[in-house]
């Protein structure tokens, strides 16, 4: 490995008493920059405070990481340790960046090392300063933690400075610079972040792993004003998470989605990120070379997969086992005038119900779409009242529904339900046939409502898209999916809906025959009878058909665009395993292929839907 600057050598502390050994033009500077010649210093004469030569150049060398570290760290490959640590060549204008800095990149290009020499700078040349080291699990520190404690045995002038390493609850070290370093696992809500507050750097690796807003958070929370951010990670092609969204504000991407993210988000509105981007072709051979190259694309199965762009090329690309990849979903994002999306929030703490709706245009980019949400409702409601019927009269609640989805009533439609109660939301859509192709046509998001405020939501939708005619309705069926189906279906006031006959619940987690889209077995070429299949895998498997043949047509919303494009899947020794993150509107579109396929299509009773 090629050190980043090629005249600078190890040095000890005994070295420095004897001769001048920072390099002639970083040390012409330094003299520069005190104003000294080296006459005087031949006559044993130094700037304040310095009294000797020793201090004079340890300070020179402590000035710039980009001498301390290959004057101070050891190569830990080189068998004697007597090397210089080794960065890339394309790392000095990162780790000799000021700012804040975000590193995308491919995997194994030097991000570990670099966390490493930077920390372990910092520590050794800031006086009373403070450092936190975060990553997704302990595992992810424990390499970073054993690299930084190599480091000081291999150098005996740097191991004294440790003068205290405590292990648990969790990793800390103490320098006698009275710099303290912390190393904290973000857990699966940053709790481990807490009580700490740091002022010379909080750096996050594998960050592209940590999806929960309170990792996030909590890791903001705990940076001091002045304090330089650093976040490293593989991209892994995930929309919705917050390394992406700061990639993407380094990038300077200017879309509606990632600009409302920044103003939502106040720990980062006055954070400026650099972006660092390293793909694996920057490295020298042997690291590549045209027969690692091969080697990689026979590893990931070709370069337009998404391990390859996300390991090789460190680009966003898909989610590893998308199940909507990008490049297909891309065609069925459509222009639909008509479409309208609600969210409604209640806020009981203040007594307020917000309501938030819009339409979204088609923009097109030079990778596909960009989606853009336009404003047509910003307001606020008082909660008492709100949700109240009023004799003869319909509540504030459904009058607000009915009038913002003031859609045309021409054409069968199809309703699908995700329903949620206290964290998770509420997801209402509705789709229009044309032919055999799928238009999404109407969204409307709850949160923090009811049961019975759920049911007043889903029949209000009902109304507008004459139900009697052609609507059908499939729903999740949850804890709150159940409640609300029960409700729908056995209150007096839903009676003369047919609920009964056109609302059908989903265990997405029961097992049925595996069927095509008009109900015909798909027989197993092994056993000769139909394969046994998941509720939600077969409306999976539907939806991914109707995309490819491009029979879906969504709108340019950025939460669809977000969810469907980031949904991702492992496969289990019986079944296919699904992400729980960010699904709602996945699973209300799933319900509604199961309502149309069980009940509109075939006419069949489904056993496994409410209401039988």
């Amino acid at each position: 490995m090629k050190p980043f600057i090629d005249t600078v050598e190890p040095v000890t502390m005994d070295d420095l008493r004897k001769a001048i050994l920072v390099p002639r033009e970083d040390f012409e500077k330094w003299l520069e920059l005190h104003n000294w010649t080296y006459h005087q210093l031949a006559r044993k004469e130094y700037p304040e405070p310095y009294e000797d030569l020793q201090q004079f150049q340890l300070a020179c060398y402590c000035s710039s990481p980009l001498l301390w570290i290959p004057a101070f760290l050891r190569e830990p490959e080189d068998p004697d340790h007597q090397d210089s640590y080794t960065l890339w060549d394309y790392q000095e204008d990162s780790i000799a960046y000021p700012g804040h800095t975000i590193h995308k990149c491919g995997a194994e290009v030097g991000k570990t090392r670099e966390i490493v020499a930077y920390a372990l700078y910092k520590a050794f040349t800031v006086q009373n300063g403070s450092g936190l080291i975060g990553a997704p699990q302990q595992t992810h520190l424990d390499e970073i933690i054993e690299a930084m404690l190599e480091q000081l045995d291999f150098n005996e002038d740097l191991k004294p400075s440790l003068v205290e390493h405590k292990k648990h609850p969790h990793h800390r070290f103490r320098f006698d610079t009275r710099f303290k370093l912390y190393f904290r696992p973000a857990g699966h809500d940053g709790e481990a972040y807490r009580g700490i507050h740091v002022r010379t750097f909080a750096i996050k690796d594998e960050a592209a792993k940590l999806d929960h807003k309170k990792q996030w958070s909590e890791f903001f929370r705990a940076v001091k004003p002045g304090c330089v951010v650093k976040l490293y990670s593989v991209p892994d092609g995930r929309r919705d998470t917050e390394f992406y969204r700061l990639s993407k504000l380094a990038e300077g991407e200017k879309d509606t989605e990632i600009e409302a993210f920044k103003e939502a988000s106040n720990h980062i509105k006055e954070i400026k990120f650099q972006l660092f981007k390293w793909p694996k072709m920057l490295m020298p051979s042997p690291y590549w070379s045209p027969e690692r190259k091969k080697f990689y694309i026979d590893l990931y199965g070709g370069e337009d997969s998404p391990e390859y762009k996300h390991n090789v090329l460190g680009e966003d690309g898909d989610p590893a086992n998308s199940v909507f990849p990008w490049q297909q979903f891309r065609y069925c994002i459509k222009e639909i005038p008509e479409y309208r999306a609600l969210k409604i929030m209640v806020d009981s703490a203040n007594g307020e119900v917000s309501a938030y709706g819009y339409r979204c245009e088609y923009v097109a980019g030079d990778s596909g779409p960009v989606p853009k949400a336009v404003t047509i409702l910003d307001t606020t409601y008082r909660l008492a009242g709100f949700f109240d019927y009023v004799e003869g009269e319909e509540s504030e609640f459904r009058k607000l529904i009915k009038s913002f989805f003031d859609e045309t009533r021409e054409g069968a439609k199809e309703g699908g339900g995700d329903f949620g109660y206290t964290g998770d939301p509420t997801e209402l859509i509705v789709h229009k046939r044309i032919g055999k192709k799928d238009r999404w046509v109407a969204r409307l998001q709850l949160r923090q409502v009811t049961y019975d405020q759920q049911c007043q939501a889903l029949d209000a939708i009902d109304d507008i898209f004459e139900p009697k005619e052609s609507l059908g309705w499939g729903t999740d069926f949850g804890n709150a999916g159940s409640a609300v189906a029960h409700d729908l279906q056995g209150l007096p006031q839903y009676r003369d809906k047919d609920y009964d006959d056109r609302l059908r619940g989903f265990m997405f987690e029961s097992t049925t025959d595996n069927v095509d889209e008009e109900g015909t077995p798909i027989i197993d070429a092994k056993t000769g009878k139909p394969a046994k299949i998941t509720l939600k895998e077969l409306a999976t498997d539907i939806l991914v058909k109707k995309m490819q043949r491009m029979e879906l047509e969504y709108p340019p919303d950025p939460d669809i665009v977000v969810s469907y494009t980031g949904h991702t899947c492992t496969y289990g020794s019986k079944h296919r395993i699904y992400s729980k993150s960010n699904d709602h509107l996945i699973d209300a579109d799933r319900a509604r292929v199961l309502a149309k396929l069980f009940m509109n299509e075939t006419g069949r009773d489904d056993v496994f839907a409410s209401g039988n």
